[in-house]
């Protein structure tokens, strides 16, 4: 067969933090400095991270949860709402591509921990643990699903919510930032007449998924992608 390739575009977004500290604050507090460093270092973090799982691609980063290529598996007919059941995580891991398992890790909800820690499949009479807990069955400073981590995180929506968990190969998203990272720069000139130093924080990046759209198989329908979600319920 003929190969095709598609031309993918990044240009680098801006992201901005101004800071003001008072004369006074900067002459009395000790290593204020770097506590504004450390401070915006942090925001920036956040704020990127929450444009690679949620950006339209609008002045941000591409998120995978806007992307072509995120695949939304369908939720229980009977299930109740706010509510994360074994057959929605089964179903999410065959909907994975074998190659990007070793790689994948489940993002989720603080709130969805408590809906794994209640989840379990049954065998014969008994029945068996899905959810591996952090220090106990898994001995891993993660909880496992399927062997892979569960990593908490602020950026999941709310349970119930399209995207409180989701199963994701994070090396197939791109990420392209600018090599010099955080630039900073400092004024006494814009507040002067008040006594304000100002500091200003820049970085440039972009980044958005590497497929394009979901994958069918050679052989099966169920499409597949480095992408899942669970739908709303």
């Amino acid at each position: 067969s003929t190969p095709k390739f598609r031309q993918m575009h990044f240009e680098l977004k801006k992201l901005t933090a101004a800071v003001y500290a008072t004369e006074e604050l900067l002459a009395d507090v000790t290593a204020l400095e770097s506590t504004i460093n450390q401070a915006v270092g942090e925001e920036f973090a956040y704020t990127i991270d929450e444009a690679i799982y949620h950006g339209n691609g609008a002045g941000t980063p591409l998120g995978f949860m806007n992307s072509g290529c995120l695949v939304t598996v369908t939720k229980e007919g009977a299930q109740g709402a706010d509510t994360v059941v074994a057959e929605n995580v089964r179903k999410m891991w065959y909907r994975l591509p074998a190659a990007n398992r070793s790689r994948a890790v489940w993002l989720v909800n603080q709130q969805v921990e408590d809906q794994l820690q209640q989840m379990g499949a049954p065998v014969g009479m008994g029945g068996q643990l899905l959810y591996m807990p952090p220090g106990g069955l898994s001995a891993a400073p993660y909880g496992t699903l399927f062997g892979r981590p569960v990593i908490a995180n602020e950026h999941s929506a709310a349970l119930g919510d399209t995207g409180d968990i989701v199963l994701v190969d994070l090396g197939e998203y791109i990420y392209t930032p600018k090599t010099d990272g955080i630039q900073s720069a400092a004024s006494i000139h814009v507040q002067f007449l008040v006594g304000e130093t100002v500091y200003r924080f820049t970085q440039r990046c972009d980044g958005q998924p590497a497929w394009a759209s979901d994958l069918t198989p050679a052989k099966g329908a169920a499409t597949l992608s480095p992408f899942i979600a669970l739908q709303a319920r």
